[in-house]
C-alpha cells in the first residue's frame, strides 16, 4: 500500500522598514517502499530549500521609509556565498551554520584556521560537527573575537567581582 508524503519547506527574510518577504513550497508524493523514506524526505528537502532559496533572493517591491514602494537590489539569504551540494552538508543545525559563517565574515577569519581550531577541539572539521559541538566552537568564537566586555552581540556582559553589595 502506497503513503503519501506532503513535504513543505519554507523561509522568511526581514526587510527595511519591519518588512518581511516569505516564500514556501509543498510537494506531495507517494512512496512505495518505507524503507525509502528516510532517503527520500532527505532529497526533498534539499530540492526544496534549493527551490525556495533560488526564489526568494528577489524580495520584489519593499516599503522605504517615507512608505514609498522600491525594489531592492536581489540579495542572498546567507552570509557568505554558499552552494548547496552533497559534499557541502553540515552536521549542525541551519542556524549554527548561519551564525558560524557570519561570525567568520563579520571578523574576516581565516576558514582554514577556524577549521583547524574545530579539529583541535573536537577532532572534526567544522562541518562535522554535531549541534553540542557547533554551539561550543561558536561561544569560543564570540569569546575569543568579540570586543571585551561583550557577548558578541554588542551587549555589556555582566562583570562579577567576587564582592556583593551591602
Amino acid at each position: 500500500m502506497p503513503i503519501i508524503l506532503d513535504s513543505s519547506y519554507s523561509k522568511k527574510i526581514g526587510l527595511p522598514s519591519y518588512s518581511s518577504h516569505q516564500f514556501a513550497v509543498t510537494l506531495r508524493t507517494e512512496l512505495t517502499d518505507l524503507s525509502q523514506l528516510e532517503k527520500t524526505c532527505a532529497d526533498l528537502y534539499q530540492r526544496l530549500q534549493a527551490a525556495v532559496d533560488t526564489q526568494i533572493v528577489n524580495p520584489g517591491l519593499v516599503p522605504t521609509a517615507n512608505g514609498e514602494l522600491s525594489a531592492p537590489a536581489p540579495r542572498t539569504t546567507n552570509p557568505a556565498p554558499m552552494q548547496t551540494r552533497e559534499d557541502d552538508q553540515w552536521k549542525c543545525s541551519d542556524k549554527q551554520r548561519y551564525l558560524i559563517l557570519k561570525i567568520v565574515a563579520e571578523h574576516n577569519l581565516d576558514k582554514a584556521a577556524v577549521d583547524a581550531l574545530a579539529q583541535d577541539r573536537f577532532g572534526a572539521g567544522v562541518r562535522n560537527l554535531n549541534k553540542i559541538e557547533s554551539s561550543a566552537l561558536i561561544d569560543e568564537l564570540l569569546e575569543t573575537h568579540s570586543k571585551p566586555g561583550t557577548r558578541g552581540n554588542g551587549r555589556a556582559r555582566p562583570v562579577y567581582t567576587g564582592m556583593t553589595a551591602r
